[in-house]
């Protein structure tokens, strides 16, 4: 064993060194033994900070969208817009887009990219690329905004603009 020291903790040097104030102190990662300066840790805490922003929506939201494309792809308007607040501003204009949409369409193909997610555990504001594809017409991708919110125990859509989007 001899000068060894434990992996968690402080190093203070060999035993029996005395260590001065103004030496850096090492520190330990538990996980990987490896031994690393405060100051080393800093660009390693900003890393982790950088990919928690740009970390994915969290799953809940996201299985929002997934209902909304599996439903165009469905061709099925009622589960299309049950992911919807009904009191969401041009709702109705929505709701009657959709409908044509699908009562016409023969094939919808839907790709959705989150570009941008800010918020809480309550309320997200989205910016999505989103890749609409009906039957043999042109591909239409538009920046898609919106908003959801948890209402209960679900996230809805609140906010969706453009809805001409959705137009056939």
């Amino acid at each position: 064993m001899g000068d060894s020291q434990p992996i968690s903790g402080r190093y203070s040097g060999p035993r029996g060194a005395r260590s001065s104030k103004s030496e850096a102190v090492p520190h330990f990662s538990r996980r990987t033994g490896t031994r690393f300066s405060k100051w080393e840790a800093v660009p390693i805490l900003l890393l982790v900070g950088a990919s928690l922003a740009w970390a994915d929506p969290p799953a809940a939201v996201m299985e929002v969208f997934r209902g909304v494309s599996e439903a165009l792809a469905n061709r099925d308007a009622d589960a299309f817009l049950d992911q919807f607040d009904r009191q969401m501003p041009e709702y109705e204009k929505l709701r009657d887009e959709i409908r044509e949409l699908v009562g016409v369409a023969q094939e919808i193909g839907s790709t959705i990219d989150v570009i941008t997610d800010e918020g809480d555990e309550q309320k997200r504001t989205l910016e999505l690329d989103w890749l609409l594809k009906i039957d043999t017409d042109e591909p239409r991708r538009q920046i898609v905004k919106c908003q959801v919110e948890k209402q209960g125990k679900k996230w809805k859509i609140t906010r969706l603009e453009p809805v001409e989007f959705f137009r056939k």
